[in-house]
Parts: C-alpha cells; sequence; structure tokens
C-alpha cells in the first residue's frame, strides 16, 4: 500500500461507524407497479415482467416460510397461481393510490391478506365456544 493511502484510509474510515437510518423495504409499490404495468411489445416487456412476477413470487414465499415457520400454514389456496398473485397484487396497487409508497413486499402481503384473509386458528377456547353456540 502507499504511503500516502494510509492517511486517507484513518479519515475514511470512520465513517463506517456514523449511523445510517434503513429503509422498510428498498422496494416501492411504486417501483413493483411500474415493472407490473409495463405493455406486452415494449422493448423491455419480458425483462419488467420477469422481475414483477419474480418479486411477488419471492415475497410471497418468504411470507409462507415464515408462516411455517412459526406453525402456521399458508393462507393462500393450493392451485393459486402465479398469475392469480400477480393480479391480485397489481389490482391493489391500482385500487390503493397512497399505498404505493410503501415497501412492495408489505403491498404483496397486504394485498395477498386481503383476497385469501387466513382463518384464525382453532383453539381450545374457541372450540369450546363453538360447541356451545351449536347446542
Amino acid at each position: 500500500m502507499k504511503p500516502r493511502l494510509l492517511p486517507c484510509l484513518f479519515l475514511i474510515a470512520p465513517l463506517a461507524a456514523i449511523p445510517v437510518p434503513a429503509h422498510a423495504g428498498f422496494y416501492t409499490g411504486n417501483n413493483l407497479l411500474e415493472a407490473c404495468a409495463v405493455e406486452e411489445g415494449s422493448p423491455n416487456y419480458f425483462e419488467r415482467n420477469y422481475e414483477c412476477v419474480a418479486y411477488i413470487a419471492g415475497a410471497v414465499d418468504a411470507f409462507n416460510t415464515t408462516r411455517e415457520a412459526n406453525g402456521l400454514k399458508s393462507c393462500i389456496p393450493s392451485g393459486t397461481t402465479m398469475g392469480d398473485l400477480r393480479t391480485v397484487t397489481v389490482d391493489y396497487l391500482r385500487d390503493h393510490r397512497k399505498e404505493r409508497a410503501k415497501s412492495a413486499s408489505q403491498i404483496v402481503f397486504t394485498a395477498t391478506r386481503a383476497e385469501w384473509p387466513c382463518k384464525k386458528p382453532v383453539t381450545k377456547k374457541t372450540a369450546s365456544k363453538k360447541a356451545k353456540s351449536r347446542k
């Protein structure tokens, strides 16, 4: 290392310790809608369409993995296609303009939960309430 570079490193290195606020998400709903709304036939259609579908698939996989890690099943019905997930997400983005600045993963989560709400898990308490109400 050259002798002149060493003093520069001593000046720059402390900058790495300065805290910088992290963002909740680096990809917003606006970014996702831009990727998903690209028109067929445009020069970057395939790239952007794959970007859209891959992002949604990754977000849904992450949610489902988290649910499984917590002993819960996915709320999205079996047989749901990637096209269904894309449609639900894009419709939500178009219908909720004010939400688009939020993180895209949060929007995918909200859109899928709105379409396929999770049923509350049956516990001993809720099971006994159901049994009493049937009598």
